[in-house]
């Protein structure tokens, strides 16, 4: 499913564009801050009604009190609304009809930023988040979980400062855990199965961006339990230990992965530019998982060309085809020779021409 147009009414520095994206190949061509990663942004909203940088009220233009956002394929209509003054309100519509947050389908999306290229170096919250981006987008229920784990989580938080505090009994944690148990099985599980179709895939999809036959394995670093009873165990054998602490200390929450090369983490024994061919690999799966879900994804490419050599970045491109691919670029010179085709947007004085 390809997008036809796109309609920005004050969003971000947009005060109203309408934009025709009717092309497997789209360029958006502009200088830095004019708005470029804005026009991602608002592609992504509509598939997933939030951000990937900022909360709603900061997408509202200076001195705006909504902005509205319509993408139109080929046999729908999405359209979001968000208004933040005189109170807060928000209304989604698929073909004019009014629909429900939960209830929402438009498509998926594959995002690719420069910050993704620090996925292996930086914290595991980005790793964690690389997993959910994936599985949200196929499976309500595991959004769901993740809600349900949120919150499960601040309310033993809570509490946990309140027993340390003397003002609630160690007792009243059974009642949170056995929450957590039933719902962190659903996740990891769910991760597992995620990262063991990455296993099947990833060796073969780093050798076709560098031409080197390595080993790889994505190492899943999840908690030890594997049934809600197990976890029950070690939920309680690490009662003492949250308490004092004040912090959940188990749970998917805290789940990490590692990729390893030829049996040693990555990060000992790749250049720099081969941890960027593993990340692309990485976000190339993605997008595959997503396909094998029957959810082909727009692909959204954020200033990432300036980042790979041209080899990586017609490979990335090679690897692409099928999808409809949207990039940013300051330059024309860091974009593909093979985007002879494309259609070129360019974004100058809060519009894109």
């Amino acid at each position: 499913m390809n997008l036809e147009t796109i309609t920005l009414e004050n969003f971000r520095n947009y005060k109203k564009s309408e934009v025709n994206v009717n092309s497997d190949l789209v360029l958006i061509l502009g200088e830095n801050a004019s708005g470029k990663t804005n026009f991602l942004e608002s592609i992504y909203f509509l598939s997933r009604l939030k951000s990937f940088r900022a909360p709603d009220n900061l997408l509202v233009k200076y001195q705006e009190d909504y902005f509205s956002l319509i993408v139109k394929t080929e046999n729908h209509e999405f359209e979001a609304t968000v208004q933040v003054a005189p109170e807060l309100k928000r209304q989604y519509k698929i073909d004019e009809q009014k629909t429900k947050r939960t209830l929402w389908q438009s498509y998926s999306v594959v995002l690719f930023v420069p910050n993704d290229l620090n996925l292996f170096q930086l914290g595991p919250i980005l790793r964690r988040k690389f997993l959910d981006e994936t599985l949200t987008q196929i499976d309500q229920e595991y959004s769901l979980d993740l809600e349900s784990l949120d919150h499960i989580l601040k309310q033993k938080s809570a509490l946990l400062e309140q027993i340390a505090e003397n003002k609630s009994l160690t007792g009243h944690l059974e009642f949170w855990n056995e929450q957590l148990a039933t719902v962190a099985l659903h996740i990891t599980n769910k991760r597992q199965a995620l990262i063991d179709f990455l296993n099947q895939k990833i060796s073969d999809k780093v050798a076709k961006l560098t031409g080197f036959p390595n080993s790889f394995l994505v190492q899943y670093k999840r908690m030890p339990a594997q049934t809600e009873p197990e976890l029950l165990v070690s939920l309680k054998e690490h009662e003492t230990a949250e308490i004092r602490s004040g912090k959940n200390l188990i749970g998917p929450h805290r789940d990490d992965f590692e990729l390893q090369k030829d049996g040693l983490s990555n990060l000992f024994n790749s250049s720099r530019g081969e941890l960027r061919a593993q990340i692309v690999a990485l976000k190339l799966l993605q997008a595959e998982y997503l396909d094998q879900n029957q959810k082909s994804p727009i692909i959204l490419l954020d200033d990432v060309f300036s980042e790979l050599d041209e080899t990586r970045r017609a490979k990335l491109l090679e690897n692409l085809q099928g999808h409809q691919i949207f990039i940013t670029s300051t330059e024309e010179r860091h974009l593909p020779k093979l985007a002879k085709d494309a259609l070129v947007l360019k974004v100058e004085n809060n519009a894109i021409i």
